[in-house]
């Protein structure tokens, strides 16, 4: 494969696929993110192909297809269906894994038999079913599955919840939130006062968003001092709650001024996970 082919490829089966033009966009979009992405190496260095899987932001979708966030779900289930490309979802947090299929145009049109969001490794019509696929299959398949389980999932024991924790203000969650404290009172000198009370709190959000989120210490700091500086979301972001729920949205915003900063075309994937997560 190669942009060239996947292009003609596509272009030859528009009539007999009929996608509608939204479903057009998202997978030129995609093809031309795909080759963007086909410039970097991978995490062990290796040349990447047209096969491998690729993560492109939704801001990034939307600005290159025009669609919006929900128009982009709604055309990826369908090239997904038509056997144009796979994907996988990892959450809000997360962008969404994205993978370029075969399009031959003698391969018949076929869908993944599990019906699943996974990107499978293996393209070959034993992996696929038909469009025809009757539920009835279906649901032999789930009832066989379900009977041959032994015994039901147990669910576990949900953790204490009035438990809390105690971080020390050595630990890097606390430290986080002196420094967003520190932005805060800065901005703001005649803000109320920031209890310790209130500093166990943001500590945990912290913590949170290094566990949880996956974002390192660096990164988390450099939102702090990016959103601080911001002439609207300093105004906004006065807690580490509204800072860890507002995280991707200010993310899109302060990668594209530090791009212009550096007056590069486009960030490199190190670049975007090292600098704001």
């Amino acid at each position: 494969m190669n942009y060239l082919s996947i292009s003609n490829n596509f272009a030859r089966q528009i009539p007999m696929l009929n996608p509608t033009t939204g479903e057009i966009a998202l997978f030129h979009a995609l093809l031309d993110l795909k080759n963007i992405d086909m410039r970097f190496k991978d995490k062990t260095g290796k040349k990447k192909s047209w096969a491998d899987s690729f993560d492109p932001t939704s801001a990034t979708l939307q600005l290159y297809s025009g669609l919006s966030a929900n128009g982009i779900v709604k055309a990826r289930e369908k090239l997904k269906t038509l056997g144009l490309i796979d994907f996988k979802s990892r959450g809000r947090r997360k962008s969404t894994i994205y993978r370029l299929l075969d399009l031959s145009s003698d391969k018949s049109v076929v869908i993944s038999s599990d019906n699943s969001s996974d990107i499978s490794g293996d393209n070959s019509s034993d992996n696929s079913v038909t469009l025809n696929k009757t539920k009835q299959d279906k649901t032999k398949l789930n009832n066989l599955s379900r009977s041959e389980s032994p015994t039901p999932n147990k669910k576990e024991p949900e953790p204490d919840k009035k438990a809390k924790r105690e971080y020390d203000h050595q630990s890097e969650p606390y430290r986080l939130a002196e420094e967003l404290k520190t932005g805060i009172m800065a901005n703001n000198p005649d803000h109320k006062k920031i209890t310790e009370s209130q500093l166990q709190n943001w500590a945990d959000d912290m913590r949170k968003m290094l566990e949880l989120d996956k974002r390192s210490y660096s990164q988390v700091s450099n939102m702090i001092s990016w959103c601080q500086r911001d002439n609207f979301w300093k105004t906004n972001i006065l807690s580490a709650s509204k800072l860890r729920k507002q995280y991707d949205q200010m993310r899109v915003r302060a990668m594209n001024e530090w791009q212009q900063q550096k007056h590069k075309p486009l960030l490199t994937n190190e670049e975007r996970d090292g600098h704001f997560g």
